[in-house]
């Protein structure tokens, strides 16, 4: 949570008018500036923050100091993801003005050398003097990567009743690492749910043992993850990926998402092309009487009971049809994926209308609207239809 608070200051920034983040080198211990200008209450903030360390040995370790922190997010989520490690130890500690001294510890062992934890429904604010991420590191690993995601909303913390907001708009926070030689900085920050700023900064002199990835889709301006961690719209050139076996993952509305490993080496560009599809979903469609033809945009895609699969997003238009029996029409809207399942739909039978007593509303809600005189249609609905067996 607390690493999170420098890469929050960043967030804000990015929302902002202006914002500066200084130097883009530095060496361990030394300070680094983030500038932020009109960053308005409500503002969501959604960071990206991986830590790279080259060289770290048997163990491993990052810490942040002289942190301070002059705004609240509320409603705040963190998590954090170790990779090339075998154990994991992350402390968070801050001193909130007015309120107290809280201590958060998360630790547990890597999986396959990647370990995740996750904290949430919380807030942030105050002075940090303790932001520390330890472990041991995998053997024959020359690195270790650390990817860091926290999400707030810029507002009053309720647990503090002198705040009335969420601070102020304008604000400067520095900060430092510490406890390894040589890695880099890398901050992605989204705000309001728009990608505003990417940017790295260097500490000390990492060896380049980092590849690249060039992403491509069709249609363009998909949103690009690798690793979990976003890095904006393609065409999308991404750089200081760390060697070995990536996830990435290209996101568009309307489209399914397209999912690819991929191996990165430390030599050449590795390309990846992705043609995204139309997102699909499915409608589950039956009726009494069963084995009405089902029609959709009159199409005929079979009888009931079925599920019509392949269902672009939408608004469609469905119909059912059966020998002696009125047709069934209704609308339905698909979304990314949805598998909509309408409930049992009702025939009628067509000879019904022209007895006494009985009229017909809008069958769209599977099922119809009496009038005239209830006990007659009763009398004639029981009398006319066929006997319905589940």
């Amino acid at each position: 949570m607390s690493i999170v608070a420098a890469l929050v200051t960043l967030g804000a920034a990015a929302s902002a008018a202006v914002i500066t983040v200084s130097p883009d080198h530095v060496n361990p211990g030394d300070t680094i500036t983030v500038t932020v200008q009109g960053l308005p209450d409500e503002s969501a903030l959604r960071m990206n923050w991986e830590v790279y360390i080259d060289e770290p040995g048997p163990t491993f370790l990052w810490s942040v100091e002289g942190l301070s922190f002059p705004i609240n997010l509320q409603n705040a989520s963190f998590g954090v993801t170790n990779q090339n490690t075998v154990t994991n130890k992350v402390t968070l500690k801050n001193e909130v003005p007015n309120y107290e001294t809280r201590e958060l510890t998360l630790s547990g062992n890597s999986v396959d050398g990647i370990w995740t934890a996750y904290h949430g429904n919380d807030f942030i604010n105050g002075t940090w003097p303790v932001i520390r991420n330890e472990g041991t590191v995998e053997e024959g690993k020359t690195h270790v990567l650390s990817l860091v995601e926290w999400y707030g909303i810029k507002r009053a913390n309720p647990e503090i009743p002198e705040q009335e907001n969420g601070g102020p708009d304008n604000f400067v926070i520095p900060f430092s690492f510490s406890g390894f030689e040589d890695g880099r900085v890398k901050f992605t920050i989204q705000v309001n749910g728009t990608d505003v700023l990417t940017d790295e900064v260097t500490i000390g002199s990492p060896v380049s043992r980092t590849g690249t990835l060039y992403l491509k889709s069709s249609p363009p301006a998909a949103m690009v993850y690798v690793d979990g961690v976003y890095y904006g719209l393609t065409p999308r050139k991404v750089t200081g990926v760390s060697p070995g076996i990536r996830t990435v993952k290209m996101t568009k509305e309307g489209y399914a998402d397209y999912v690819e490993q991929v191996m990165v080496t430390t030599s050449g560009i590795k390309m990846v092309m992705a043609t995204l599809n139309p997102a699909t979903g499915s409608i589950r469609v039956s009726s009494i009487p069963a084995h009405a033809e089902v029609y959709l945009d009159s199409a005929l895609m079979g009888t009931t009971p079925m599920t019509v699969t392949g269902v672009v997003q939408g608004t469609h238009t469905l119909t059912l049809k059966k020998d002696g029996y009125r047709d069934y029409t209704t609308s339905i809207t698909i979304t990314n994926g949805e598998t909509i399942r309408l409930p049992n739909i009702f025939l009628i039978r067509s000879d019904l209308s022209s007895h006494p007593g009985m009229t017909y509303g809008n069958w769209s809600g599977g099922g119809f609207t009496p009038r005239i005189n209830p006990d007659v249609l009763r009398q004639r609905v029981n009398a006319q239809f066929d006997k319905v067996r589940f």
